[in-house]
């Protein structure tokens, strides 16, 4: 789900983003932040299988930093909760995120040509729970996603660093179990 929600925030700030970066100068030092509260009404979604209404809630801290090489990175904090409600048999069960996520989109350049891309996220990336705070997935600590291309765009190899409980760790299968057994 942050994912998701990052997804969603990337989108709407991708103009803005642009335009700073475009106005940023070389030396920039002090980042560009971007604070936005979260209050979202989805009716009718489907969600891994079923459909639901979504609320979702929380805050979102957005920066860009720009350092005087000139390279551009960004950290996202937020603290997002979605309440989704079965429309048939109105079950509730929530999907928090509360964490950072730390990412550039330049990568680093390897001596042997390739690029390498990492996303950092630290915190609790993902927390499903019921109505009755019974946790039923935790993700919480470190979790690095490398990716490494060839010059040519070519994905070479993808890596997951981990530190903590993972029991999400991007595999949606669990995330819509947990979801299946406090709605279905």
């Amino acid at each position: 789900m942050k994912r998701v929600v990052r997804a969603v925030a990337l989108t709407g700030l991708t103009t803005l983003v642009a335009g700073t970066l475009a106005a940023a100068p070389a030396g920039a030092a002090r980042p560009e932040v971007f604070h936005t509260q979260v209050n979202v009404s989805l009716p009718g979604i489907d969600q891994c299988g079923f459909t639901v209404d979504s609320v979702v809630r929380g805050t979102d801290t957005f920066q860009i930093f720009v350092d005087r090489s000139g390279n551009v990175s960004f950290q996202d904090v937020a603290h997002v909760v979605s309440t989704l409600t079965n429309v048939e048999n109105k079950k509730v069960v929530h999907v928090d995120s509360a964490g950072r996520d730390a990412f550039s989109d330049s990568g680093v350049l390897n001596p042997d040509g390739t690029i390498t891309f990492t996303d950092v996220l630290t915190g609790r990336d993902v927390r499903i729970y019921t109505s009755h705070s019974s946790t039923l997935v935790k993700d919480v600590g470190y979790l690095a996603i490398v990716h490494t291309f060839d010059s040519e765009g070519n994905l070479l190899s993808e890596q997951l660093i981990e530190h903590g409980p993972h029991a999400f760790a991007g595999d949606f299968d669990v995330y819509c179990d947990a979801i299946a057994a406090a709605i279905g």
